[in-house]
């Protein structure tokens, strides 16, 4: 049997995610695959920790790590981010005894084992990711930047040269840290990353959705693949992450929302009724036609009532 640690971090604001994805991390593992799952635990509940001690079985164990934000008040933020994403910075602490981990963030779906991941070998590295192509299109002299999403972390060196200490001295004195963890991660691994496939830390529907600027041929050129479809690197891919900020919880007309909720129905917060958005409408809103959109609304308010109204909305906006 083949033990995997996997780390994911959470708070208040990430506990269904987390669930969907390590829901999809079990449905997808080879037979002879066990997880070690930590989840670093940011003021959870009581019930939602009981929640994601249901995942411990034959297949996976589960550690619920408990921790405080305290020490990274006022540091940076930047869009949906929270501040637990700065928890990564404590990952050698929190977790003393496996010399290396994967980390995954939660907005994500596994589709594959991921053994094969975790057995690279990092011995001389702080950490193996996958280059952030979404950065280095704009910025092609940073062409090692990489996404800190997904690492394999070496936390045994991390640990020997006080990493985690250096990650946070760099969060607070540099100014601009628009990514966060990120650009500590970037900074102080420079030149200490085994830069790893795409198919660990596939950006999936945000190539798709801005497919005229990120084509087939420019993601081939970036990470030397020969890739001839889209469906071919969806098929492909171990991890899709969903990195911008249209997340599938959210939203309900995202491209990524029917696969997401196949997982979330099996989680334990199958029973939870989410409630989504949508981002058509949200896009809708910004333009020039939401006048035409609430007028059009009201009328059909008016003489049908609500929910057929809403209904002629979203049969509208699926033909934009």
């Amino acid at each position: 049997m083949t033990k995997v640690p996997v780390a994911f971090i959470c708070d208040s604001h990430y506990v269904i995610p987390t669930a969907v994805a390590i829901t999809s991390l079990i449905c997808n593992k080879n037979p002879n695959t066990y997880y070690n799952i930590y989840i670093i635990g940011a003021d959870l509940s009581e019930m939602e920790i009981e929640k994601f001690y249901e995942f411990k079985g034959d297949e996976a164990d589960v550690h619920i790590i408990k921790t405080s934000l305290e020490k990274y008040e006022g540091m940076q933020k930047y869009g949906l981010l929270t501040s637990a994403a700065y928890l990564k910075f404590d990952l050698p602490d929190l977790i003393p005894n496996q010399d290396k981990v994967l980390y995954l963030d939660s907005d994500i779906i596994i589709q594959k084992d991921l053994s094969d991941l975790f057995e690279i070998n990092i011995k001389d590295y702080y950490a193996g990711a996958v280059k952030d192509i979404g950065l280095i299109h704009y910025n092609p002299n940073n062409k090692n930047h990489f996404n800190s999403g997904i690492m394999l972390l070496n936390l045994k060196l991390m640990s020997e040269n006080n990493a985690s200490k250096a990650l946070l001295d760099i969060g607070r004195s540099v100014e601009n840290l628009t990514l966060m963890d990120q650009d500590c991660f970037n900074i102080l691994f420079d030149k200490k990353v085994k830069f790893l496939q795409i198919i660990y830390n596939c950006h999936y529907y945000f190539f798709l959705k801005y497919r005229d600027e990120y084509t087939l041929d420019c993601i081939n050129k970036y990470f030397e693949t020969n890739y001839s479809s889209w469906d071919n690197i969806k098929k492909d891919s171990c991890i899709i992450h969903f990195v911008s900020y249209e997340k599938p919880w959210i939203y309900s007309d995202v491209a990524s929302v029917g696969e997401w909720d196949e997982y979330f129905k099996k989680s334990p917060y199958k029973h939870n009724k989410l409630k989504r958005k949508s981002i058509k409408l949200r896009e809708l809103m910004v333009s020039r036609n939401l006048t035409k959109l609430l007028y059009f609304f009201f009328m059909h308010w008016r003489y049908h009532g609500f929910r057929f109204a809403m209904g002629k909305v979203r049969k509208k906006l699926s033909k934009k």
